[in-house]
């Protein structure tokens, strides 16, 4: 299927092929989605029609559609005549160029682009400045890119959301020192799976790198999700051989991981989406301290409902009481753009919160403490972000201080 002079669409073969045959791979969701867009071009699909035939036959949140537009938004970004919009509350519209013009009509609108931009700058609009600080609180908090990143002996793809407080993106080998800094390279050691991807978030404060083996075809099998957070220049240095066999054993003892699968075959009019991950917080020559992470969202229509959220905080020798932090609240859901993703905001309305006085503390855990202590004691709204989600599996930006990133295995309830 061609869908500009410069891309075609193999359904069959799930790729979107480039002029210069270079190959992207979709998933059956992707190109079957992307399909019925390009077919009903210039029109809007709704929301129920892409689910159906995205994901026949089968009970699907439209947070898997959301996530597979913004796959797809990242996929065709090469094509910029080429625009999905989003229509709030209804479905999504693709505009196409005529397949006859696409290139032709390039030039002349990039021409007319520039000559606009160099005549506004010659003028110097007055009314320029007030609109742009109307517009400030839109600013993305995060600057994004994709970089590459090697775990021991194998290479993966890393998506770096770097906080506005840094002063510029880090390069390639600041970000593998950065990483080397929670998790070192061991040269002589094979990983237990065979391909992996990655987020990161970059901060002057903290960083946290979220990984998923055996990552394939835009799905994460969500089977031992590495999460691993530190101080920029003071993280644990972990060897990843010694973390894993560290991490089976601490994630024996769960706390926020209800025993939901069993439910899934009972219906009901609500809709409970709940994720789970680990969070590891290291520092150097200090116990590894993990918290056990739930997120629960009730999806009340309207881009609302309500939100429960809990960690539950431990060291790897128990020497932490367990520390307790739960929220309760209600949110509203909101879609942006930051460079060529789609995120999801969560801004939360807290009506509950509690934390748990531990008995004793490590110093890693005193640290992380004193933070939750603060947000406690302070703060009457929160700011979730969701950077991804696939069938089975989410990232989080979770406010905890500050915001780290966590890949969470995803299960939908209906109550």
């Amino acid at each position: 299927m061609q869908i500009t002079q410069q891309l075609k669409l193999d359904v069959a073969k799930q790729l979107l092929i480039l002029e210069d045959s270079t190959e992207i791979e979709l998933s059956y969701a992707e190109a079957a989605v992307l399909k019925l867009l390009v077919t009903s071009h210039n029109t809007l699909v709704s929301k129920e029609q892409l689910i159906q035939v995205g994901w026949p036959e089968r009970v699907v949140a439209q947070s898997s559609l959301q996530q597979c537009i913004s796959l797809l938004r990242r996929k065709l970004a090469h094509e910029s005549d080429i625009e999905l919009k989003t229509v709030p509350r209804h479905g999504y519209v693709l505009h196409l160029p005529s397949i006859a013009t696409s290139r032709n009509h390039k030039k002349p609108i990039m021409l007319a682009i520039a000559a606009c931009v160099f005549i506004a700058h010659i003028i110097g609009i007055a009314w320029w400045s007030p609109w742009v600080e109307a517009i400030s609180d839109t600013v993305a908090p995060y600057q994004q890119q994709q970089q590459s990143i090697s775990l021991d002996n194998l290479h993966g793809h890393i998506e770096v959301f770097t906080s506005n407080t840094e002063t510029r993106q880090p390069t390639q080998q600041q970000l593998t020192q950065r990483f080397n800094q929670q998790v070192i390279d061991e040269k002589q050691w094979q990983p237990p799976f065979k391909t992996f991807h990655s987020f990161a978030s970059i901060s002057s404060t903290a960083d946290s790198f979220a990984i998923c083996p055996n990552y394939a075809n835009g799905q994460c099998p969500g089977k031992q999700l590495i999460n691993i957070t530190g101080a920029p220049n003071n993280g644990a240095e972990l060897a990843l051989s010694d973390f894993l066999s560290t991490k089976i054993r601490m994630e024996q003892k769960t706390y926020n991981k209800l025993l939901l699968p069993d439910l899934v075959e009972y219906s009901g009019e609500l809709q409970e989406d709940v994720y789970h991950g680990d969070l590891y917080f290291g520092a150097k020559d200090s116990l590894l301290v993990r918290s056990d992470f739930r997120i629960s969202l009730v999806n009340l229509g309207d881009d609302k409902g309500l939100i429960y959220f809990a960690a539950c905080i431990t060291d790897e020798n128990c020497h932490t009481s367990p520390m307790k932090y739960t929220i309760r609240g209600e949110y509203t859901q909101s879609t942006h753009h930051w460079q060529n993703t789609e995120i999801q905001q969560f801004d939360v309305v807290i009506t509950k919160t509690e934390l748990a006085s531990p008995h004793s503390l490590s110093e890693t855990a005193k640290k992380l403490y004193l933070k939750l202590r603060k947000q406690h004691l302070t703060q009457s709204e929160l700011r979730f972000y969701r950077l991804y989600q696939d069938d089975g599996t989410a990232v989080w930006l979770v406010p905890m201080g500050e915001h780290k990133m966590v890949w969470m295995q995803k299960l939908t309830l209906f109550l």
